[in-house]
């Protein structure tokens, strides 16, 4: 499909390139080479940025396109989102988080929901694992500087690290046993590569303990 550069026309909402991958739940390069492919119309904005209609977007969210697996339909799901948000209620009952004020306590549920968006991008976008695992380091990096800043010990924030990884195991179990039929997951596949996953940012963040 040609490549436009104009002037967008105000009457239609148009979606940035990351607005657009953030709504399929796909990374950006994969967005990239849909556009390329022809398989979703683009425009260019005159500095050259793509923009995508919303409407063309969410036509794309049909579900013979996008065919989701498992783990997408257990985040994207009611229930699954229900399931998410009760475990991660029970931070305030950790000690180190009750001490944490308000911003620091707002940062690292930031934090969280980046390290889940990761990790789902992880787990359902095998093509893109390496790039996802750079992004997850970066993001462990931030977690340790985070943890210095907020005072906390190497063991409070390595508990502190361990209660999210145990927080996205408990949910995909959880989801698995009361999903229905209409979530089929590989449960020992995804504990691995959920392992996987969080043993790379656990050693990003340890290793800026170990520069202090």
């Amino acid at each position: 499909m040609p490549r436009r550069k104009l002037s967008l026309p105000p009457d239609v909402k148009w979606l940035s390139l990351q607005e657009a991958s953030r709504m399929l739940g796909v990374h950006p390069s994969t967005l990239r080479q849909w556009a390329d492919a022809g398989k979703i119309h683009t425009v260019r904005t005159p500095g050259g940025h793509r923009r995508f209609a919303e409407t063309d977007v969410r036509a794309l969210l049909e579900p013979e396109l996008l065919e989701p697996s498992g783990i997408q339909l257990l985040v994207q799901s009611p229930l699954g989102r229900s399931r998410l948000e009760v475990s991660g209620g029970k931070l305030s009952n950790q000690e180190w988080y009750q001490r944490m004020d308000e911003t620091a306590r707002a940062q690292h549920r930031d934090l969280g929901r980046k390290l889940l968006a990761l990790v789902i991008q992880y787990l359902t976008q095998p093509s893109h694992r390496a790039t996802i695992l750079d992004q997850a380091r970066s993001l462990g990096r931030t977690f340790g500087e985070q943890s210095l800043v907020n005072r906390l010990t190497v063991t409070e924030a390595a508990s502190a690290f361990l209660y999210f990884h145990d927080f996205l195991v408990d949910g995909v179990t959880k989801m698995s046993k009361t999903g229905g039929q209409n979530i089929n997951i590989d449960l020992v596949g995804t504990y691995q590569q959920i392992n996987h996953f969080t043993n790379e940012i656990l050693i990003a963040m340890l290793q800026i303990y170990a520069r202090e």
